[in-house]
């Protein structure tokens, strides 16, 4: 079994706005991420909420997707890791593996989250990262024997800690749009014109 972590705990501090209540193509940016998790090979799915969860809660809500708070939202993404990965931990003694993905990277597709597991598969290495803009981040699969690492984070960093204990067990794929994430007005516009560049035409006339 493998599970998705959809990390939305964060305040939008520099959006001045819940970044993941903004639109896009149709939904909210939360739904959004948590559908195509869902559309992906996962398993089961962990939307970690933290900051506006009440607001973000109906986002998912009838998904299928499996909600959790994080009260610590405000230590930063270790917190809401450690929460999703416990959370998703609780479904299964079978967990093989995590994929962490941010919410506010929204050009992520089902199709990359499936290349992370399949890689997985293939390579037997602990981490498969995604590789974007020089460097290496989520999303990200963690194997089970890391999860350990990973319920021990601490502060703002993320993963980021784990790939440098364990820099030969590291697999990375390119994900270009992993770059694209959202933070201010321009981040969102720019997502925005990236999404209606990749309409096919038959999405274009409907």
């Amino acid at each position: 079994m493998i599970a998705a972590v959809v990390l939305a705990a964060g305040a939008s501090t520099r959006m001045g706005t819940p970044k993941l209540l903004l639109p896009l193509r149709g939904k909210s940016i939360l739904r959004h991420i948590t559908e195509t998790a869902l559309a992906s090979r996962t398993d089961a799915v962990v939307v970690v909420l933290g900051a506006h969860a009440e607001q973000l809660r109906g986002e998912v809500e009838g998904t299928g997707a499996n909600v959790v708070i994080n009260p610590d939202w405000q230590e930063g993404l270790s917190a809401s890791i450690r929460v999703g990965v416990e959370a998703a931990s609780s479904l299964s003694e079978d967990l093989e593996a995590v994929i962490l993905l941010l919410a506010d990277q929204p050009l992520v597709t089902a199709e990359t989250i499936d290349t992370l597991i399949q890689r997985f598969r293939a390579t037997g290495k602990a981490i498969v990262a995604s590789a974007y803009a020089g460097t290496l981040g989520p999303p990200v699969l963690f194997a089970r024997p890391l999860f350990l690492e990973l319920l021990t984070l601490e502060g703002d960093r993320g993963a980021k800690e784990v790939f440098e204990r364990y820099p030969g067990q590291i697999e990375a794929i390119p994900v270009p749009e992993g770059a694209v994430d959202i933070d201010t007005q321009e981040d969102y516009r720019r997502a925005v014109l990236s999404r209606e560049a990749r309409r096919t035409p038959e999405e274009g006339e409907s």
